[in-house]
């Protein structure tokens, strides 16, 4: 399931119903969990002289009301069961969750955390469902979330969506000086996080007990969970420290400044400076009522403290960090703001946006190439990174401030201030500037790296020379794989195989000790497979087996990755039914059909990296050639015989079964065969052999399908040697005789 705190903190100067559709969102995944427990507490703390005075929760027509749960503690608790028809969760008596309503008291500084546990435990449900104090120890782990809601006389702004720490070191200095007589800490420290904009976990409630997480709020330190360490070395500004004192009872208190030793408090309580310990007098309305003390050294409060016993609740809100001690720029420079913040977050969260403005009006923000005058806190410019922006100083002289704050996706974190001075370009002390922004680049995975940077990236108003260094944005050294030559002003090395984004900070400082800076981002990327062998176009027989093997080398992959092979059509289309693909051979097999076509097949490889490349090859069917199927023996003619000679039917036979024409010819020999006659279509030999006939010749007999292939095959004819003809050698085409009709005859 999941659960949305839609709004976590509600601060109102009066009584007010409020909606829990305002407060959460639910989305059930299925049967999970079954149960969902509403718990309310609302603690009146030092309660001498309190109005009692509760909330109510209604919903169904019921109402249901607080009552004590022991201490300064009054609570109520509902069980919801999963109703899988609507895929909501249910009470028989209140109805819907999300359609009850909280009714908040009208006592000011009453403060009500309402509080979520998800179980699929009933009987835990409903034994401990009226103490938020009870659910949370016995299911700590179902623990879903808090909102708080506040009646604060007064209060008329407006809560914001979210809290930072300076917003809650702001809240907490705002209640410096009142009395707070009726409450205790919790309740302050509750109020100051719900007016800020976030809800303090429900757990903060107890000390001793598992810090947990709500929302925006993440815990920094864990003592009860077993952490150990310097705690104190770890509280900065924005956090709210949950302690037990020495002397047995407990406290929470706010850190409006410092951090560590020098970490500075605001909290309702009064302190003896020599022992430390906490000391909260009477409720009489005299001098020693309690007031909200000024901001305090931490130690007056935590010497003796146990860290078993500390919770350190964070926000979980990005910091951004300056990196340089002092910045300048000449009138009409340009420099990349990628070098002179950081961020980290908290929670280990990626930085995902960033917003930026500068406050002098002069001067302008470019991205993009475009000039944006973004000047205020509701006029801002955001970016996935700073690198992508710089700033671009005017022709006035003065002090600009940059002001930059980050997202960690969730959550916007504090803004942080550079003065930037804007100097007369003319002056001496101007420092270099960017001139020409180096563009993003992309490195091949494995391939050799070789980058120099264009002479004009930067350029010196003074002309004075520039020594160039080269880091990583965030300041740390390059990565080992990658070299910089300060003297030549280029980089070198070997990508790594790992895909990878690297910020990269190159600055420039002339002989006067002034500097520059630009950012760009390298990409590691992987490269796709590269053809390396272009399968021939094939040519294949009508009605014939088909195999295909693509060689080996076919394809190859720069980083040595597996290959996966897949064919279709070249228009993308499955090939044809009669022609497979073994993707794991990378072999094509089938029966070609009896028709002549032309077929573009398209073999792809792609890697495990998903790139990939092809290659596009032509397959024709076409038909096959006659073939002589029975050699024609040699003949032995008698002068004077009658020839009446018929070549056997199955002497040639063509694969598609097309009618063959049949031509002859005397191919060598002595030239003695212009009586001899030949008919092409029932491939017989006519006529009477001359009584002076002698010698051998050698006939050929060509077969022609309609297709126009052939097939041949020859064979001799000797005849009985009667006379001393001149044997003629040669070619001699067959052409009709004068006086056979129908016939072919052979001539010399």
């Amino acid at each position: 399931m999941a659960i949305i705190e839609k709004t976590t903190a509600f601060v109102n100067g009066a009584a007010a119903s409020i909606g829990l559709s305002q407060m959460f969102t639910v989305t059930a995944a299925g049967n999970n969990p079954t149960y969902l427990v509403l718990t309310l507490l609302d603690r009146n703390e030092y309660t001498a002289a309190a109005s009692q005075a509760t909330g109510s929760l209604s919903g169904n027509g019921q109402t249901l009301s607080l009552s004590g749960i022991g201490g300064d503690g009054r609570g109520a608790g509902i069980v919801f069961t999963y109703q899988p028809s609507t895929g909501r969760y249910f009470s028989g008596t209140y109805g819907y969750l999300d359609q009850m309503v909280y009714t908040a008291s009208a006592s000011a500084g009453d403060v009500t955390n309402l509080s979520l546990f998800g179980t699929g435990n009933l009987s835990q449900a409903n034994a401990y469902a009226a103490s938020a104090y009870s659910m949370m120890q016995v299911d700590a782990a179902g623990y879903l979330g808090s909102v708080t809601v506040v009646t604060q006389s007064g209060f008329a702004a407006a809560v914001p969506a979210q809290a930072t720490p300076n917003a809650i070191a702001a809240v907490a200095n705002g209640f410096v000086g009142q009395a707070w007589n009726m409450n205790g800490c919790w309740v302050l420290a509750s109020t100051i996080a719900a007016e800020a904009g976030a809800s303090l976990p429900v757990q903060s409630t107890l000390i001793g007990l598992s810090g947990q997480a709500n929302g925006e709020w993440i815990v920094a330190f864990n003592g009860p969970a077993g952490q150990s360490g310097n705690w104190q070395s770890m509280v900065t500004a924005g956090e709210i420290v949950v302690i037990g004192t020495p002397g047995g009872g407990g406290h929470i208190t706010t850190c409006v400044a410092g951090s560590g030793s020098t970490a500075m408090l605001v909290d309702n309580i009064t302190y003896v400076n020599g022992s430390g310990q906490i000391v909260n007098p009477a409720n009489d309305g005299s001098g020693s009522d309690i007031i909200v003390a000024a901001p305090h050294i931490a130690a007056q409060e935590w010497a003796g403290v146990a860290a078993s016993s500390v919770v350190i609740y964070e926000l979980d809100t990005p910091i951004v960090t300056v990196t340089v001690a002092s910045d300048s720029l000449a009138t009409g420079g340009l420099q990349s703001l990628g070098s002179l913040f950081t961020a980290t977050d908290p929670a280990n969260k990626a930085i995902t946006l960033w917003q930026v403005y500068d406050t002098a009006t002069t001067d302008t923000l470019v991205f993009g190439g475009v000039q944006y005058s973004d000047h205020s806190a509701t006029n801002y410019l955001t970016t996935t990174s700073l690198s992508l922006v710089s700033l671009s100083a005017g022709a006035t002289a003065t002090t600009d401030t940059l002001e930059v704050r980050a997202s960690n996706g969730s959550y916007w974190g504090d803004w942080q201030s550079l003065n930037v001075a804007i100097v007369a370009s003319s002056a001496a002390a101007a420092p270099p500037v960017l001139s020409q922004q180096t563009p993003n680049q992309i490195w091949a995975e494995a391939k050799a790296i070789s980058f120099m940077l264009p002479a004009n990236t930067f350029t010196d108003p003074q002309g004075q020379s520039l020594t160039y260094t080269a880091t990583q944005s965030g300041g740390a050294a390059l990565p080992g794989w990658l070299s910089f030559s300060a003297a030549t002003h280029s980089f070198s090395g070997t990508a790594p195989i790992t895909a990878q984004t690297l910020g990269i900070t190159v600055r420039a400082t002339d002989t006067s000790g002034l500097s520059v800076s630009e950012t760009f981002l390298a990409t590691v990327q992987p490269m796709a497979p590269v053809l390396s062998r272009q399968t021939a176009n094939q040519s294949w027989a009508e009605g014939k087996a088909i195999s295909l093997v693509l060689p080996a080398n076919t394809f190859t992959d720069p980083q040595g990755q597996s290959l996966t092979y897949t064919a279709t059509q070249s228009g993308g289309a499955a090939l044809p039914g009669w022609l497979s693909f073994n993707a794991a051979t990378h072999s094509f097999s089938g029966t070609a059909p009896i028709t002549a076509q032309t077929l573009g097949i398209t073999v792809r490889a792609t890697d495990t990296s998903g790139l990939s490349v092809s290659e596009t090859f032509l397959a024709t069917v076409q038909p096959s050639a006659p073939v002589l199927s029975q050699q024609t023996a040699n003949q032995s003619w008698i002068d004077g015989q009658k020839i009446s000679f018929i070549l056997p039917r199955n002497t040639f036979t063509d694969p598609q079964g097309q009618a063959l024409t049949y031509t002859a010819y005397e191919v060598s020999g002595p030239n003695v065969t212009q009586w001899l006659t030949f008919n092409g279509t029932t491939g017989a030999f006519g006529g009477t052999v001359p009584t002076n006939a002698a010698g051998t010749v050698v006939i050929k007999i060509v077969a022609t399908d309609t297709s126009h292939l052939a097939a041949s095959e020859t064979f001799s004819v000797t005849f009985a040697a009667t006379g001393g003809r001149l044997a003629v050698s040669g070619f001699h085409p067959v052409v009709p005789p004068v006086s056979a009709a129908g016939g072919l005859a052979f001539h010399g």
